[in-house]
């Protein structure tokens, strides 16, 4: 699975994996990005993690097959 290094929100950096959401899931077939570990500095992260890819990465998932009628 891809990895990132990435600045944190609240500080030092975290890293993130990226897989794809289940069958089961309203985005089902999109980019799932997950949390995985946070680290005061970006040495620590890629000396955990060296096969991460240091920098943001957006998982471009979008949401116009949802309804835009309230789920009752």
């Amino acid at each position: 699975m891809d990895k990132t290094i990435e600045n944190g929100k609240d500080g030092g950096f975290s890293v993130y994996e990226f897989g794809e959401y289940p069958e089961s899931s309203v985005l089902a077939g999109q980019t799932c990005k997950r949390f995985v570990d946070n680290f005061d500095t970006i040495e620590e992260a890629q000396a955990a993690y060296p096969d991460a890819d240091v920098g943001f990465r957006d998982p471009c998932n979008h949401f116009d097959h949802l309804p835009d009628e309230p789920d009752y």
